[in-house]
């Protein structure tokens, strides 16, 4: 490859529309082709396509793009630089990477067709993994080669609790799951799983709040921490980020279906497994608040995940943003969480035993897998995004505090 004056041009793996695109070798610009190829190999693996990146031209459509880039932030392209100049390690310690809301704007206007929407998905799904605690977990819950191991491990746990503590030999004219699993062997396992995530979790986030913030968490001034914990909750639980989305001005909604209806359904397990064991009596009537309650968030739980289906169908169909997955699991998991929770009510109330007891079965492994795999999948953006919207936050309290200080140091 040569220039106009027969100037060598290297090839960096750069390809505009399919076409190589060669520049001039330059020793104060130190491009390891190598690496490069490295970095695409990485790509591949995550996102499916590693020739997405190398079609980048830094021509900084994406930013302009990108309704969420504030003043002076070249956020996406500064990270899709970091990317391909191979900095991974400055990029995982990046929090504006939990800036992008997935919205696909920039990828729908690249003029390189380098998809940068997938690409920052892809590198949040690196620092979901880079983070994860213990990281071979997170690697055996996102292949899909080794996940169907882990939910036949669940499974077989729960077979074991049922063995231990409960029985196979069911009612056969009446449903009553407590015949098949009584509330104390079940509440163990949950409670035992719940603890286990909640130190992975809790271990994988100190690791990523050093690296957002520059300190560990035990050394952060409370006056700084407390105000910007305030601001990145509120970000989260009111979504207004993603009204900006065009490419689809529901996802705000939708997400907020999602989150709401999936915590609100955690919280009330975690409340009918501690008051049961008071006298609560469980199961409640069709009527009970707490089951109205339930039906609700399950509702929404439903209706959230059947839009990002449908809108990843879509997606994947018109080749703007091939889903890969990481990211249908999570919202099949869901749905299926949904859907079997449901009707594991229906059967019930229809007394049919021969499809109630199997689909309580297919629910509560359900429930286990999602519990186990939270802070190693999709759902791990709630723990890292408001992470990083902290991050953000304490650094420039901290840094307006500095300024006032020298500025008080100097009138003195």
């Amino acid at each position: 490859m040569t220039g106009a004056r027969g100037q060598s041009l290297a090839d960096y793996g750069w390809r505009f529309r399919g076409h190589p695109v060669g520049v001039l070798e330059d020793r104060s610009f130190t491009l390891d082709p190598a690496r490069q190829r490295e970095v695409a190999a990485l790509m591949s693996r995550y996102c499916g396509d590693g020739a997405s990146l190398l079609s980048c031209l830094q021509c900084g459509m994406c930013t302009a793009s990108c309704n969420v880039v504030e003043d002076g932030n070249l956020f996406p392209r500064r990270q899709l630089t970091l990317l391909q100049l191979g900095q991974t390690e400055r990029l995982m310690a990046d929090p504006d990477v939990w800036l992008c809301l997935n919205c696909t704007d920039c990828s729908s206007r690249c003029p390189a067709k380098a998809r940068p929407g997938r690409v920052m998905a892809a590198v949040r799904q690196m620092a979901i993994e880079h983070y994860a605690m213990p990281r071979f977990v997170g690697r055996l819950i996102n292949s899909p080669r080794t996940f169907l191991w882990v939910v036949l491990t669940l499974a077989l746990l729960l077979l074991a609790a049922i063995a231990a503590g409960g029985s196979f030999a069911l009612p056969r004219n009446s449903v009553r799951y407590s015949a098949m699993l009584p509330h104390l062997p079940l509440d163990l396992v949950f409670l035992t799983a719940t603890a286990l995530l909640t130190l992975s979790a809790a271990r994988g986030a100190a690791r990523a709040w050093k690296a957002f913030a520059g300190e560990p968490f035990w050394r952060a001034e409370v006056r700084h921490l407390i105000p910007a914990v305030g601001s990145a909750v509120r970000e989260i639980l009111g979504h207004r980020q993603f009204s900006k989305c065009e490419q689809f001005p529901l996802s705000r909604w939708a997400h907020v279906a999602v989150l709401y209806g999936f915590l609100s359904l955690f919280v009330l397990s975690g409340l009918v497994a501690a008051l049961t064991p008071l006298g609560l009596r469980y199961p409640f009537s069709l009527l009970h608040p707490l089951k109205i309650f339930g039906n609700l968030a399950a509702t929404l739980l439903i209706l959230g995940t059947g839009y990002f289906l449908v809108q990843r169908r879509r997606a994947s169909a018109s080749d703007d943003d091939q889903s890969t997955w990481f990211d249908w699991a999570l919202l099949v998991e869901l749905l299926l969480l949904g859907v079997t929770g449901v009707l594991t009510e229906v059967f019930r109330y229809i007394n049919s035993p021969a499809l109630a007891y199997p689909t309580y079965f297919a629910h509560l492994v359900l429930a286990l897998t999602l519990l186990v795999s939270i802070p190693y999948s999709k759902f791990a953006h709630v723990i890292y995004r408001t992470l990083a919207l902290t991050a953000r936050q304490y650094r420039e309290l901290g840094e307006v505090a500095r300024i006032h200080r020298e500025n008080r140091r100097i009138l003195a």
